[in-house]
């Protein structure tokens, strides 16, 4: 168990199974990196784009899945990208903010919730990976429990705080959710309620706990002996997860000076070592290098029985006293889960740690913390971004109803993640108005980027606002833009039809020649009858890209020799199958 030579990749965790596509995702995070959400729809798109660091190719994948994921994080969370990218706007519908749960916590669950079809039987399959770790780019050592599932026909007790947990985040969301995804992840809920989950080799049990939840019940710690494995901890949180009992606890250097003395009195207290990050010798080429602790997991020994929880809790006060977070306890024999199948001799995850020595203590700056909490607080104020024409290109209006915080000697402004540096001044104890004018089609964006910051630092986030006026063609625009030569505007066809990255490949080697038609035998002409017979509606997206490259007069330079004339065909042939079925 946490065996730290076993690692696994959240890409590969999130793949379909074979023959089987994605029905439906949700996640749920505090922090939320919006570079790498891309992961995930890449992950569920065909094989060849997985690898894919096209922008072409990855505008697909996230194109084709973005109307069935949903990803919700703290608002206030959302990391700043070191650049405007094309790409997030693709990945736009997918992303909700939601408020606190209450003053002074969070709403910090690390979960996926995924829904399977299998083309070829019909059936669905359910997936859950239950984390420790945010949807960000850090690399520290953490803990996913991945669990598969087939949906029963009755609704079972187990599973009733994986509901409650989805229904109280769509209750905190900031911004009020279309109906038709609302509908959807409502829907994914009910699943999730009547899952029957495959238990992990060796589980007698399994239970979840949403705290947070209103009338959901907490873990029960009580046991003879504890291991806390936390990268955060307080006192009370520490008393809360071993109130009696040895005690063996994990945690990071600087969170471990910081805890009374006394607490840790009697207690065996590790730390990982900095050297546990680096691969071997014989690791395979290009191994990630890990290091610090992100991951939380508990064991409970009482008699010979031994539970182990993990998820998203820290041993704190906040996460166990009003945070929202998951936990999942398995429970097992002793000998197989206990403490000393993770601490004792030979255990693979004792060997990457080492003895904590105390050392003076270095307190966080509070005025950080204040604006950190500052702009959580307007991130959770839902935003209006209203898009008009201008002369010179559009505008955007951003307005809210409710009024920023009161707080002197604060600086806030706000700009678009597509218009970097140039800042508005947001007024403090007002209500959001700022303007941005003169921008491009590809300028416009419901990401803003919030900057609070006075004489002791500064904090900055991304906020969603509400897109309103969004012209009807500003993602067509967007993928047009990256399609300047006739062997892209083929690689883009392929991806459409499904055929994934390694026929786009083939068909750009051969572009200029008659294998431009062609790939692994089968005619772009084949192709395109197929679609229009099997799934019309996929040749919607290349008809408006097809008019747009006519429209700009960059058809000879940019459509392939001879294709003009194909799609004039199968244009015609749409209308005349739309007119027959209309009678």
């Amino acid at each position: 168990m946490l065996t730290p030579d076993s690692r696994a990749l959240l890409l590969d965790a999130l793949r379909p199974p074979p023959g089987a596509r994605l029905s439906r995702a949700v996640a749920l995070t505090f922090t939320l990196d919006l570079e790498s959400l891309l992961v995930a729809p890449l992950a569920f798109a065909a094989h060849g784009l997985r690898e894919s660091t096209d922008p072409i190719a990855v505008m697909e994948g996230v194109r084709h899945c973005a109307d069935r994921i949903d990803v919700f994080c703290q608002a206030g969370q959302i990391v700043v990208p070191p650049g405007r990218s094309a790409l997030l706007a693709f990945v736009e519908p997918m992303v909700h903010q939601v408020r606190r749960p209450k003053p002074g916590h969070l709403f910090h669950p690390k979960l996926w919730a995924l829904r399977f079809l299998d083309e070829a039987t019909g059936e669905t399959s359910l997936r859950m990976l239950v984390l420790s770790r945010n949807l960000t780019k850090d690399r520290s050592w953490d803990v996913c429990l991945r669990l598969d599932g087939h949906t029963g026909t009755r609704r079972l007790a187990t599973n009733k705080p994986l509901f409650d947990l989805v229904q109280h985040t769509l209750h905190l969301a900031v911004a009020p959710m279309p109906p038709d995804r609302r509908a959807a992840i409502e829907a994914l809920g009910e699943d999730l309620r009547r899952t029957e989950w495959e238990y992990p080799e060796g589980a007698r049990e399994m239970f979840f706990y949403a705290l947070g939840v209103p009338r959901t019940r907490p873990p029960d710690f009580e046991g003879t002996r504890h291991l806390v494995i936390s990268p955060f901890c307080t006192a009370g949180g520490l008393e809360r997860c071993a109130p009696s009992g040895k005690l063996s606890l994990v945690s990071r250097q600087e969170t471990l000076d910081c805890v009374p003395q006394e607490s840790l009195g009697g207690s065996e207290t590790f730390v990982v070592s900095a050297l546990a990050g680096l691969p071997a010798e014989e690791a395979p080429s290009g191994q990630e290098v890990l290091h610090g602790l992100h991951a939380k997991v508990y064991v409970v020994e009482k008699g010979h029985q031994a539970r182990v929880l993990l998820g998203s809790a820290n041993a704190t006060d906040a996460a166990f006293g009003g945070n929202v977070e998951l936990l999942v306890e398995l429970v097992g024999s002793r000998t197989q889960w206990g403490v000393n199948a993770l601490l004792g001799p030979g255990a693979g995850f004792r060997e990457i740690l080492e003895p904590y020595e105390r050392q003076e203590a270095t307190e966080p700056e509070p005025e950080t913390g204040i604006l950190r909490d500052l702009v959580r607080d307007i991130a959770a104020i839902p935003l209006s971004a209203t898009v008009t024409p201008k002369a010179d290109g559009y505008g955007i209006r951003l307005t809210s109803e409710d009024a920023l915080p009161d707080v002197s000697g604060v600086r806030i402004t706000a700009q678009l993640h597509t218009r970097r540096g140039e800042a508005v001044l947001l007024v403090p104890g007002q209500p959001v108005a700022a303007a941005f004018i003169g921008l491009a089609l590809a300028d416009i964006t419901p990401f803003v980027l919030v900057i609070a910051e006075d004489g002791t630092g500064r904090e900055q986030t991304v906020v969603l606002a509400t897109l309103i006026g969004d012209p009807a063609n500003r993602l067509d625009h967007l993928i047009a833009q990256q399609i300047d030569t006739p062997e892209k505007f083929l690689q883009f066809l392929l991806l459409m039809l499904g055929l994934g990255t390694e026929a786009a490949a083939v068909a750009s080697d051969h572009a200029g020649g008659q294998g431009a038609w062609r790939t692994g035998g089968t005619g772009i002409l084949e192709l395109l009858l197929n679609a229009l017979v099997d799934r019309p509606e996929q040749l919607d997206d290349l008809a408006r890209l097809v008019t747009r490259i006519e429209a700009g007069g960059d058809g000879k330079r940019l459509l392939p020799p001879g294709f003009p004339e194909l799609w004039r065909v199968i244009t015609a042939a749409r209308d005349t199958m739309t007119e027959a079925a209309s009678r």
